[in-house]
């Protein structure tokens, strides 16, 4: 059945509650207010969670001492609720799972049945794990892309610590920045743990195929990460591909055989698996690549999409035109890309209702180099802001100036903005060991 609204409006239907579909949701919503079009236009975003995650928090929910923080602790610093965020703002809020999507009829189809039309559609879905094919690693490996995932990952090292398992071996696939700072976490935290069990005795390792750690990334950023790995005790095997996973090992391609305790997968990533079966244009590697003004096209040129449809985030493809490479998919990219899809979509809007003769669209330009900061254990982090490399305790304080900006700027009102990241702070300073 099709859902049903109290007046026959126009629908612009956001899919996807991460980065860049808050940013969208937030400035059309401001937009259609601006032209007084919220009488004519009904703004509907839709997710599986009815929450939006803060997936930066991830690496510290999953290693947080039980005996710091319960789970509901945790949830309230790193998932805010949409109906929190978007307080006061006329959005419609679904929590619905997408199983299927028309492009051609203009419906979205949700799991259970029912059916919402669309006349502008963005596509915010986000990504999921890749596991490459790599046989037994999605069966015996745990991710780390959701706010439960960081829980079972936490629970999981915590029982087998408690238990008084000996020689436990937690094994990291991937060395890019997540795998990076839950590896440096994991380590420190588990120093923690030798105090708390008199018998925790374990090791961390990273199994990372490029020549180093953090692939692509400054080399003087990738020295003090590396450095700072070793001097807490994180061993890097570098040069080194997974082949397949068995049951507590890992077998890599060079026949090393690596056991495990706990095996956590961050090697990879790729858009919603929704995304693939969409007839959009599609780049080499098969992901719905869009262009600068962040509008999806037709798979071939003799087929008609309904409505206008735009894609951003880990969702889609975005070539860089100056170094014909792909756009990061980080927040900050995600964020940039949403207020340029919002922007257009509003020329759109106003172009069909008569407020303007010239749409002035916009075209994304990617950053030179995005800034970043990358927590390596402990209160110790490096940052990089343009030339600038900040690392230790100074590059962990940039990092959570960096967490409040975003949280005051795109998500929360300001005062519980400052409550949430100050919980956060508490636990968090008193979860880590000063590195």
């Amino acid at each position: 059945m099709k859902i049903e609204q109290a007046k026959i409006k126009k629908n612009i239907v956001i899919l996807g509650a991460g980065f860049g579909g808050i940013a969208a949701a937030f400035e059309i919503a401001k937009k259609l207010g601006k032209f007084n079009l919220e009488g004519s236009y009904e703004l509907i975003l839709a997710d599986k969670n009815d929450y939006h995650t803060y997936t930066p928090t991830l690496y510290e929910i999953a290693t947080t001492s039980k005996n710091l923080a319960n789970q509901m602790d945790l949830k309230s610093i790193a998932t805010f609720p949409l109906k929190t965020i978007f307080l006061g703002k006329r959005i419609t809020i679904l929590k619905k799972t997408v199983s299927e999507l028309d492009l051609i009829d203009g419906d979205i189809h949700f799991t259970g049945g029912e059916k919402l039309p669309f006349d502008y559609l963005v596509l915010a879905l986000g990504s999921e794990s890749n596991y490459f094919n790599i046989p037994g690693l999605k069966e015996h490996s745990l991710p780390l892309k959701s706010f439960l995932d960081a829980l079972k990952i936490r629970d999981l090292i915590w029982q087998k610590v408690e238990s008084g398992e000996k020689n436990i071996k937690i094994v990291i696939g991937g060395g890019g920045s997540t795998g990076v700072e839950l590896a440096g976490e994991i380590k420190s935290w588990l120093c923690q743990l030798e105090e708390e069990f008199s018998k925790c005795d374990a090791s961390v390792q990273i199994i990372e195929g490029a020549p180093s750690i953090l692939p692509g990334f400054n080399q003087k950023i990738i020295n003090k990460v590396s450095e700072r790995l070793r001097k807490i005790g994180v061993e890097l095997l570098l040069n080194e591909l997974i082949e397949k996973v068995e049951p507590w090992k890992a077998i890599l391609k060079s026949g090393r055989i690596v056991e495990f305790d706990v095996l956590i997968w961050t090697g990879g990533v790729k858009s919603a698996s929704l995304m693939g079966t969409l007839p959009l244009k599609k780049e080499q590697r098969g992901r719905v690549e869009v262009v600068g003004e962040m509008e999806c096209f037709p798979q071939s040129p003799n087929l008609n999409l309904y409505g206008k449809i735009y894609g951003l985030g880990d969702a889609i493809c975005f070539y860089d035109p100056l170094t014909g490479k792909p756009v990061p998919l980080i927040a900050e990219a995600a964020i940039k890309e949403a207020k340029v899809a919002s922007h257009n979509l509003m020329e759109e809007i106003k172009l069909a209702e008569g407020l303007t003769a010239k749409p002035d669209y916009q075209k994304y330009n990617p950053a030179k180099e995005f800034p970043y900061m990358i927590p390596v254990g402990g209160k110790y982090a490096v940052a990089k802001i343009g030339p600038l490399i900040i690392s230790g305790l100074l590059g962990w304080v940039v990092k959570g100036l960096v967490e409040i900006n975003y949280l005051l700027l795109n998500v929360l009102p300001p005062i519980q903005a400052f409550k949430v990241w100050l919980k956060g702070l508490w636990i968090f300073v008193k979860n880590d060991r000063l590195g």
